[in-house]
Order: structure tokens, then sequence, then C-alpha cells
């Protein structure tokens, strides 16, 4: 499923957005929702997809793997550049240089998939926009694994452990959905902490305000952070105060998220001209 958020007016630029992973993708929705009406709002086209076996594909969760979301992820934004050409040519433009600029969202695996997306780019995304980033597989994947041990240890009766599912060759029930020993490799392989193919990137971590503490980012991606600077992708690092509205029992809003996405798009954007 693609959903789009199209401008009054000619849109000056293109965001897809990069979902998170498993329930973290429905828990997700309302805030890829604001954040996409707020950018459509500023001339921004937003586009909004399901991978294969996620949210409201025709394709079952047991079938999905790492790969074949990059495969969609590849020929979403592929769509999406050439929508823009085509809207470039109607307008006196012509080739790649009609395009408008490519802006990358990802929430939490989302900004993983992202980043490996845009390796693939002809040409660099203006910016990578990372919601409290997971940028390797193996953490999305360790969380369950935890949650699934404490949840079996509260269980009177005896439950295979996922390992051993996956050994049988059958699909273990991690937070509500059944991952197979491939997308469990894969999410494992998964490393997409190297420096993406962007002119510029925000990674914006959510905490929840601890009394007069000020807002700072962890430091592990604010050390992320400085090694794509270092690397010549300069990097903005920062934090948000939200509660972690992708693993709560009710649907938060964080406004803040929403306010420095936009003025990150409109910084890529302004840096673009």
């Amino acid at each position: 499923m693609v959903v789009r958020w199209r401008p009054a007016q000619p849109p000056r630029a293109q965001a897809v957005f990069f979902p998170a992973f498993g329930d973290e993708m429905n828990q997700t929705r309302r805030m890829v929702k604001l954040a996409a009406e707020a950018l459509a709002a500023r001339g921004i086209e937003c586009v909004v997809f399901d991978p294969h076996g996620t949210g409201d594909s025709s394709a079952g969760f047991e079938d999905t793997t790492v790969a074949r979301w990059l495969a969609d992820c590849r020929a979403i934004v592929a769509r999406v550049q050439a929508d823009s050409a085509e809207q470039g040519g109607r307008s006196g433009g012509g080739g790649l240089s009609a395009r408008l600029p490519l802006l990358l969202v990802g929430c939490r695996l989302g900004v993983a998939l992202a980043v490996e997306t845009s390796r693939e780019l002809s040409e660099p995304a203006a910016v990578l926009i990372g919601w409290a980033p997971l940028l390797q597989g193996k953490q999305q994947l360790s969380g369950m694994l935890r949650a699934d041990k404490v949840s079996r240890m509260q269980k009177s009766a005896v439950a295979p452990e996922p390992k051993a599912l996956w050994a049988a060759g059958e699909c273990a029930w991690l937070g509500g959905y059944p991952v197979s020993a491939v997308l469990a490799e894969q999410l494992e392989a998964l490393d997409a902490t190297a420096v993406p193919k962007t002119e510029r990137t925000t990674l914006i971590d959510v905490r929840v305000p601890v009394g007069d503490e000020p807002m700072t980012p962890t430091e592990p991606l604010r050390k992320r952070g400085e090694s794509w600077a270092s690397q010549g992708v300069p990097t903005e690092v920062q934090a948000v105060p939200g509660a972690g509205f992708w693993n709560v029992a009710d649907l938060v809003d964080v406004p803040e998220l929403v306010e420095a996405t936009v003025t990150a798009a409109e910084r890529a954007l302004e840096a673009a001209k």
C-alpha cells in the first residue's frame, strides 16, 4: 500500500517515509501522518508505504525478509524519482536536473532501511531524517528475544525457544508477529552504521524529560553523528521531549518531533538552493 500527501501547489520536494518494524509500525502511523501533513503544508509531497508482508500488504509477515523490504524501498524511491522527473519535464525542465529534492524520513528500524536505500541512489538525497534510530537489525531482534524470554518465564506451560523453532524450520512468534529463521538471520546481519549517501543528516532522539536535566541525545547516537560528520556528511544530532510513541499502550503525540522534522527539511532545502 502507498499513501501520498500532496501539497495544494506543485511540490518543491518529495519525502519518502520508511516505516518501523512490526507493531512499532502500527504505533507510529499517527506520528507519520502528522509529520506528512506538516511537510505537505510546506510544499513537500510525502509518500508512505507498507513493505512486503507488513501493514496492508497482501503478503504474509512470515514470508517477508529484509532483502525484500530493501527491494521495496528501492522500488518506491525509484517511482517517486520518476514522478519527480516527469513533473520537471512538464514544467520545462528535463533529465536528472529536473528532479525535485529527495528527503528520506525513517522511524526506528526504518532509519536503517533508509540509510541502506540511500546508497543505491544515483545522486545523494537532500537529507536523511531519523527518528529514534535503530541502525542495526540485531538491536530490534535482541529486544524482541528479551521480551519473549520474559513472557515465557511468566507462563506456567513450557514454550519452545525461538532458536529451537527456527532450527526446526518454523516461525517464532515475537511481538505478535511470525518471524522466520531467514528474517531473523537477515535482521542480525543488517548493519546501517556506515555513512549514508545524503547531503546532510538529522538524527532525532525522543526522550522523556527528567526533572530539570537538559534534553540531550544518547551517547551512542551522538558518536554516530560525529562519525558521519567526519566522513563528509554534515550530521545534526538532537533530542526532543516525549514518550516512546512506538512502544506505548496508548497513542502518543510528540509535536516537538514534527517540528524538528519540518525544521530539518527546511534547512536541507535551503542548503540545496
